[in-house]
């Protein structure tokens, strides 16, 4: 895996959108339906293409466009929180064993936090987050009151990767940043 892909790879596991738990007030709190699509300034676009079984489970699949022309698509869906399945890249489905808790149940709150131990494609990866904050952000799209998670992925091999994301109930994440002071944000949001 190149070095973009691995970035790519790991922006997606750790900044997937949220889908949330059963019930109206989740949907609201976390958004997914079918055509639903995130914009960033990165030129990435997300979109929930299609709902469908995945290895008994009904899974929402958010598909990842890129400038580049490179699409990856993952496989989440709901229960106790958010959970991603698997990653689709190139035609091959990558399963997490176990599936990775994104989010807890909704609603989110300053000081929560979780973490997962899962293998994917045969490497083993160690996942925490924790809701750091509740901040104001401004982002092209608009002005947000917004969970700011810190994201941390850890390899068998030695792989560490820290990122901050910013997490809007009812729209999303609308900034990632990165602790060498790099920010994608949210330019279009269409529900």
């Amino acid at each position: 895996m190149t070095r973009l892909a691995r970035a790519f790879f790991l922006l997606a596991l750790l900044l997937g959108l949220a889908l949330g738990r059963s019930g109206p007030d989740a949907r609201a709190y976390f958004p997914h339906a079918l055509g639903m699509r995130w914009v960033y300034t990165s030129g990435e676009v997300q979109t929930f293409v299609e709902v469908k079984a995945l290895a008994g489970v009904e899974v929402w699949m958010l598909e990842h466009r890129y400038p580049s022309g490179a699409k990856m698509t993952e496989a989440f869906s709901f229960g106790d929180g958010v959970w991603l399945h698997a990653l689709v890249t190139d035609g091959q489905t990558l399963l997490y064993d176990p599936p990775i808790r994104l989010y807890p149940a909704a609603p989110l709150e300053v000081g929560m936090s979780w973490e997962n131990t899962t293998t994917l494609a045969g490497q083993r990866v160690l996942t925490q987050a924790k809701v750091v904050a509740l901040e104001g952000v401004s982002v092209p799209l608009g002005r947000f009151n917004a969970f700011r998670i810190r994201s941390t992925v850890r390899t068998l091999n030695g792989g560490l990767s820290t990122i901050d994301y910013y997490f809007a109930p009812g729209v999303g994440v609308v900034r990632y940043a990165t602790p060498d002071g790099g920010v994608i944000d949210l330019s279009e949001f269409s529900p």
